[in-house]
């Protein structure tokens, strides 16, 4: 792998941060020289580390991307039976410190301005983390109350729309306390007790 210059590395991360605090400005259309003034780097300096401000675009989702599957990839897979209480938020706390870390990129891609590619890129990174918890639980087909793909969906969106919540409210849950509470809506739902429905 080639190895990037420092210098190169710092003057992306004032484009990343140029790019993002145009957008999350409500700026839709700005020109790579407003870039770089907002980002203190000269025009032939953004030349050599991108061709347009489209590929600056996808450089972006591809480091945040990488960024958040390395949060949520499971270190340690092990039967959920075998797996501590204290333990299981551990990845989802990574999750929500990570998306912490990034907040201007996710408030920018997933809330003021939409980004497609970007969310379903979380989608997919999402999707598989609950597809390898599923499996590494063991939890066979006939010990689900739904069809396994169905319940992959239905949790994938329920993170998705957590993530969401969590920038809205502007972060005023805890990492740990989103995770903890995820977890435990997984486990035994949303009710302290099991509701009486009339049938």
């Amino acid at each position: 792998m080639k190895r990037i210059d420092p210098r190169q590395l710092k003057s992306k991360e004032k484009l990343y941060e140029a790019y993002l605090t145009l957008q999350l400005k409500g700026r839709k259309q700005f020109t790579i020289q407003q870039i770089c003034d907002a980002a203190e780097v000269t025009r032939p300096t953004f030349y050599k580390l991108y061709k347009d401000i489209q590929e600056l675009r996808i450089d972006i989702h591809q480091s945040i991307l990488a960024e958040l599957k390395e949060a949520l990839t499971i270190k340690n897979p092990r039967p959920l039976s075998e797996v501590p209480r204290k333990e299981m938020p551990d990845s989802l706390i990574l999750l929500f410190r990570h998306i912490q870390s990034k907040h201007i990129a996710y408030e920018t891609f997933f809330v003021y301005q939409p980004d497609a590619i970007f969310i379903n890129g979380v989608k997919d990174i999402m999707k598989q983390y609950v597809t390898d918890g599923i499996h590494y639980s063991l939890a066979q087909d006939k010990m689900l109350r739904v069809k396994v793909n169905l319940l992959i969906s239905y949790v994938t969106g329920a993170y998705i729309e957590s993530i969401v919540f969590w920038i809205k409210e502007n972060y005023q849950t805890s990492p740990e306390e989103m995770a903890n509470s995820l977890i435990e809506v997984s486990l035994y739902g949303p009710y302290l007790e099991q509701p009486v429905i009339d049938k």
